[in-house]
Formats: structure tokens, sequence, C-alpha cells
């Protein structure tokens, strides 16, 4: 049996919760410790399967082997500090914790003895057991790494990476959410804008970029000679395209995106 604890159950952790309370992993029991104790009550009400600690120091009566922190990069040192007042011996640590690397994490714990460390980054789709999710260790063993691969694979696809790629991971497929849905947004509103409601503007754009999207995936050729294939000339979508290329659309997705790197 593998007792698993997530501290720290706000938006992502509650939804990793979640994800895998409705994955029923045999072998796996879930607990959680928030601040905010009925926050906590609520989330196991809503999904079961799930139990509470409502002191830190219950983790050694429980006896916990997996802790998943998901806490504010802000409130990181503090709960450090109240996890080393306990033996934490041959345990593994997840965090999901903002620009917090493993170096950081092995010296906030280098008290603990035989402590493994793994640093993880979902993204807001979890929300919707579609996360992609990375990966990293530098003192997992295989099987401590196949457990995390296997726990947060009932949220969506997970990538094991090494810690020098995280940056990248985090502007590509952390922040990415929030660019889609910015993309999304601005031609559903130009759909409203000529006569489409909200929700046929929402359900005809959503398809049609859940199809790109799977075509691309499916499709044996590279995603520029797909672009020339719909490009025809004399056609409509080359117009738009034209537009998109005199404005340098790729190199404002590249401009956002490094500016979400640098800041990883």
């Amino acid at each position: 049996m593998k007792r698993v604890l997530f501290i720290g159950l706000g938006h992502m952790g509650g939804s990793l919760v979640s994800g895998i309370a409705k994955k029923a992993i045999p072998g796996v029991e879930l607990y959680g410790f928030n601040k905010d104790v009925e926050q906590a009550e609520n989330l196991a009400k809503k999904i079961g399967n799930f139990k509470i600690l409502k002191n830190l120091q219950d983790l050694e009566k429980a006896a916990i082997d997996v802790i998943v922190i998901g806490v504010r990069p802000i409130d990181f040192n503090e709960l450090a500090e109240e996890l080393n007042q306990y033996n934490l011996a041959n345990k593994t640590i997840i965090s999901m914790v903002n620009a917090l690397t493993l170096d950081k994490m092995d010296s906030a714990f280098a008290k603990q003895k035989d402590l493994s460390l793994i640093r993880m980054m979902p993204n807001m789709n979890a929300s919707i057991q579609e996360s992609v999710t990375a990966l990293t260790s530098k003192n997992a063993s295989e099987a401590q790494m196949n457990f995390a691969k296997e726990l947060f694979q009932a949220c969506g696809f997970v990538t094991e990476i090494p810690e020098s790629k995280f940056a990248t991971f985090a502007a590509i497929a952390g922040c990415l959410p929030s660019y889609v849905f910015t993309f999304y947004q601005a031609i559903v509103q130009y759909a409203e804008e000529h006569g489409f409601n909200h929700h046929e503007a929402m359900e005809i754009v959503g398809a049609a970029i859940t199809g790109s999207v799977h075509n691309a995936e499916q499709n044996t050729n590279s995603l520029a000679t797909m672009i020339k294939q719909i490009c025809v000339p004399n056609g409509s979508t080359i117009e738009g395209q034209k537009v998109l290329e005199a404005n340098d659309f790729d190199g404002i997705i590249k401009k956002a995106l490094k500016a979400a790197n640098d800041k990883a």
C-alpha cells in the first residue's frame, strides 16, 4: 500500500487529487492537508476515497510514503521548516512549486536522510484529467519514478525530462493553455461580431481547433507542408495567412514563449 499526502489543495492540487481518486489506482491511499480545512473537507466530500490530516504531525502516524507539495512559492520555506520537524526518512517528496529546483529542494531538506526528491510541473488541464505533466529527479529510483508516472497519468499525459528543460517546458506546456485560450477567444469574438451566438461560436471554433490538432498529430506531413496545402492560390485562407505573416505572428508567439521561459 502506498500512502500519498497532498499538501496544498488549491486549484491544481485539488484537480490532481480529483483525477487520481477518480482513477482509483489499486494499492494507493490518498491523504490531504490544507491550511483551509473547510476547503479540504469539501473536496473530500466531493471525491470520496480521500482522508484529511488536520495536522502535519499526523503524517508519521498515517505512515505516509509520498508527499506531494503544491503550495505557493512564498509559502514553501515555512512548510519545509515544519516538515523538517518530522522524520521523513525513506519518503519521496514531489514538488510542483513553481521555480523550485531540485537543488533548492535538496537544500531545504538537507537534515533528512534517504529522501527521494522529484520535481513536477502539471498544467491547468489537470482539472479535466488532460494535463501535460513533466517529471524530473536526480536521486529517485526507477520504481519511484514509475510510481509517480502512474499516479499522474490519472490526470493526463506524463513525460520525464531533464531539469535543464523545465523552464522551456513551462512555456510550451505549463503556460500554453492561456495562450490557446487567447487565440480561441479572439476567434470566438470575431464570430460573435459577425452573427453567431456565443454557444455556436464556442462549439464551432472549439471543434475546428481540436480537429486541426488531431489532423496534425496523425498526418505524416510537416506542419509547414500542411499550411501550404490549405493555403491554395487565390483562396481565402492564404489571404488571412498573409496578414499573420505580415504582422510576424510566429515572432509574437516566440516572444511570448521566451518571456514565460525567462521567468520560469
